[in-house]
């Protein structure tokens, strides 16, 4: 069983979804741009605000943390339809308390459900979510974050069947003077840190983003983050992945089972 401690990282971050599968490597990129290559800030705006033409996005990814002598791994089967709704199940997990759990998001809120302590706890909108408007405020963001990070374009590689584009992304010298220290990209992981208690002091020290050519859509992200002083590694990647397959407004919904526990949150 995983330290305290490290139970506090995971719940901060798992939420977060990474994507696993096999990994073909294109040949390392030169210091010189190819004249195809994508432009740096482009990508980066793409962990915030997809493709138009991005609908929906179904898949399996896994999940791993690793700090000090301990690893916590998932698998989690995902449903997000941009930018509001978002269904994820744990399929697989280290944690005991984790399996099988559920976290569903929509316009009204979102529910988190825990079969193995019967636990539910719901949060629900002061106003409904409006997908526009969590896009706009996302693309505001993206703008705002960029000038904080060094953006380096690493090449293409082939993640779930998919073609990515690499982006490594540091934060520059002026934005660790100031203190700053932001993950980018991830609905999920934006309103998770507005409901679950997160770490007070985290540092982003490495990250790596993996961005669908198709739909600009990141399906693959490492990072090594500090926390009081311990270094982590997080892993998200998708074991596979398809894109706009026509999800309804059901799949996003949650309804507790009658013997669970309901707590708001």
């Amino acid at each position: 069983m995983a330290s305290r401690r490290f139970n506090a990282v995971l719940g901060a971050v798992v939420i977060l979804v990474l994507i696993g599968g096999c990994i073909a490597f294109s040949p390392p990129a030169t210091d010189d741009p190819e004249p195809d290559d994508p432009d740096p800030e482009t990508l980066f705006e793409s962990t915030y605000v997809y493709g138009d033409t991005l609908e929906d996005v179904s898949g399996e990814m896994t999940i791993e943390i690793t700090g000090g002598n301990e690893t916590v791994s998932e698998t989690v089967r995902v449903h997000e339809r941009p930018y509001v709704d978002y269904y994820e199940e744990t399929l697989e997990t280290t944690e005991a308390d984790q399996d099988g759990a559920i976290f569903a998001s929509n316009a009204s809120g979102a529910w988190w459900y825990y079969p193995e302590s019967s636990l539910a706890q719901h949060h629900e909108a002061d106003e409904p979510f409006e997908s526009e408007a969590v896009r706009s405020d996302r693309a505001e963001m993206a703008q705002m974050h960029l000038e904080w990070y060094d953006l380096e374009y690493l090449g293409v590689e082939t993640i779930a069947d998919r073609e990515t584009h690499v982006l490594d992304v540091d934060l520059n010298e002026e934005a660790v003077a100031d203190g700053i220290s932001v993950l980018i990209g991830s609905t999920e992981y934006v309103y998770a840190l507005e409901t679950v208690e997160a770490p007070d002091e985290l540092t982003v020290v490495e990250q790596t983003v993996w961005v669908d050519d198709e739909y600009d859509y990141p399906i693959k992200e490492r990072m090594v983050f500090e926390i009081g002083g311990e270094r982590y590694e997080m892993t998200e990647e998708f074991e596979t992945v398809s894109f706009n397959d026509g999800l309804d407004d059901e799949t996003f919904e949650f309804e507790p089972p009658e013997n669970a526990t309901v707590e708001s949150r």
